[in-house]
């Protein structure tokens, strides 16, 4: 097996994935090109993609163009090089932006890589990720959202806060992993729920509360491990009469529905487990997958097939080594962050696209290489237009000039990031310290904490128990958190949720809540172990020296059904 040069650790390279290189190919005339063997181990691979990407960690910036402030995903303080151009999102699809005139011819006496990188200083960024949002401009790495704010990674939702990985949901705050769902509130990781609260691991339930591992249950509430039951509380059926006055008993007040969550991480902790979270799918390994086939090593995952090493897709086809993949990619290669494209490799948000390698922020685009913030553009190099034939005889030359620099099959280099390892997704997939993150050739940024200085303040400890106790001038008061200090706002259509749900006001900063959502997913990561019933090997998140009761499939379902 090949040493990773990045790592040194072994690591193997199977059958489907040489079978995989062969079938992406990229022509140019006569001549066809396949991404070489990989000489970086799959989590090396990983962490060098997502190391480039970033899903929160705002700073404040100014427009190029207008010279107004905004925020922006990138600081005005580089880590390299001079500062990125930023513009407002609205310029930057206006009329005022042509990334052509920062068209250059290809020089034959440098490496792709650092000629790349100048490009990217150049051409204009874009101050956030987004796709055709709508009044959505403090959100990232989301597409065809509507009036959502402080969410990522999200496509096709409306009037959704503080989260990851929305999909075509609704009225959810405080949420991550979410699909399909309606009035849902600090829940984690469910497919097709409608007005549940804290629910975690959980597919087709409607007001369920304080719960986990739930299959198609409707008022259950402090219970786990149920399919298909209707008012149960801690696992115990009630009437309906028995039922609504246990929830009526803490429903509303910050303090008992706090003590509730409490019991609830009690009970996930005590629970059975199933090995992985993987549901309605058909041989597939990782974790957080549902509705798939044959994805393996693959993580949050829906409606997807013949994937490999992929982190976050929605109907993904044929992509191996690829992250935040959307609607429809197919074909894709060490790919990060897309949105319908076909046949791609190397390349960090391209949308709408195909054959494209080695680009960057490009939308409707075909065959283009090395090319950065293009919309509607075909056959250019370096933002540079050629015909199809002078294209096709350019491109095998430069693909020629890598592979003899040893450059031909690499990702974008860490130390050309425009983030931090720290402020990136990588530090969330793959935690490291500076010092460790700067040993392996990862940037690093000190990261400060301005804390905003605001007049009127209220600490979170003194919020009324109850929302009906809060005033309106609540929202004229900036929230200190009663784990950090760090103030926040709650958002007029925030409180109205609120009021709407009969919930208390949160009592930590939006990023404290956040993380700890975050604190509930194993790591992205499979070591073999036994169920520890039948003693089936499975190959789980969980590692085997975990306390966690863990069983196979079908001892799973035999304990639940």
């Amino acid at each position: 097996m090949p040493s990773c040069q990045k790592c040194q650790a072994e690591f193997q390279i199977h059958d489907d994935e040489h079978a995989f290189l062969k079938k992406i190919t990229f022509k140019f005339g006569d001549k066809s090109y396949n991404p070489p063997e990989p000489i970086y181990c799959p989590e090396c691979r990983m962490v060098i993609r997502t190391c480039h990407r970033k899903e929160w960690n705002f700073h404040k910036n100014k427009c190029a163009i207008t010279g107004k402030d905004l925020i922006s995903l990138y600081a005005t303080e580089p880590l390299w090089g001079k500062p990125y151009t930023v513009y407002a999102e609205d310029i930057w699809v206006g009329d005022d932006l042509d990334p052509m005139k920062y068209g250059r011819e290809f020089n034959f006496s440098c490496s792709f890589f650092e000629q790349f990188a100048e490009l990217l200083k150049d051409v204009p960024r874009r101050s956030m990720c987004t796709v055709d949002n709508q009044n959505s401009e403090f959100t990232t790495g989301a597409g065809y959202c509507k009036n959502c704010y402080l969410i990522n990674s999200s496509e096709n939702c409306e009037d959704c806060y503080y989260g990851k990985l929305f999909q075509d949901c609704s009225d959810c705050i405080d949420c991550s992993y979410i699909y399909n769902c309606e009035l849902c509130y600090e829940s984690f990781f469910l497919q097709r729920c409608y007005h549940c609260l804290y629910l975690l691991h959980s597919q087709n339930c409607q007001d369920c509360h304080f719960s986990t591992n739930l299959n198609a249950c409707k008022n259950c509430c402090l219970c786990s491990n149920l399919h298909q039951k209707e008012y149960h509380f801690r696992n115990e059926p009630l009437s309906k009469e028995e039922y609504e006055a246990k929830v009526k008993e803490f429903m509303g007040s910050h303090e008992k529905m706090n003590k509730m969550r409490e019991e609830l991480m009690e009970i996930y902790e005590t629970q059975v487990h199933k090995y992985s979270n993987i549901a309605n799918s058909k041989n597939c390994t990782g974790d957080h997958i549902e509705n798939s086939k044959n994805c393996f090593d693959c993580y949050d995952m829906t409606e997807s097939e013949d994937c490999k090493y992929v982190q976050v897709g929605f109907q993904v086809k044929d992509n191996y080594d690829c992250s935040n993949m959307y609607i429809k990619p197919e074909l894709c290669y060490e790919v990060l962050g897309t949105i319908e494209v076909f046949n791609c490799a190397y390349s960090i948000f391209v949308f709408n696209s195909q054959n494209m390698l080695y680009c960057d922020y490009c939308y409707h685009c075909n065959d283009c290489f090395g090319c950065s913030g293009l919309t509607r553009k075909k056959f250019c190099i370096f933002n540079k237009q050629y015909s199809e034939d002078e294209y096709n005889e350019l491109v095998p030359k430069i693909i020629e000039h890598m592979q003899a620099n040893n450059e031909w099959g690499k990702f974008f280099l860490p130390e050309y990031a425009p983030f931090g390892y720290n402020e990136s997704v990588a530090q969330e997939y793959v935690p490291l310290t500076k010092e460790e993150a700067k040993e392996k050739g990862y940037l690093w940024r000190e990261l400060k904490d301005d804390i905003p200085k605001v007049e009127k303040t209220i600490p979170a400890d003194q919020l009324p128990d109850r929302v009906e106790d809060i005033p309106d001038d609540v929202l004229n008061w900036a929230i200190t958190s009663q784990k950090s200090g760090r103030p926040y706002q709650i958002l007029k259509p925030e409180l109205a949720f609120y009021r709407g749900q009969n919930l208390p006001l949160p009592r930590l900063h939006p990023d404290e809540r956040y993380s700890r959502r975050l604190e509930l997913r194993n790591p992205r990561k499979l070591w073999d172990r036994k169920c520890d019933k039948c003693e089936k090997e499975v190959s789980s998140t969980y590692h085997p020296s975990r306390s966690e009761k863990i069983y196979c499939e079908q001892c799973y379902l035999t304990e639940i059904y």
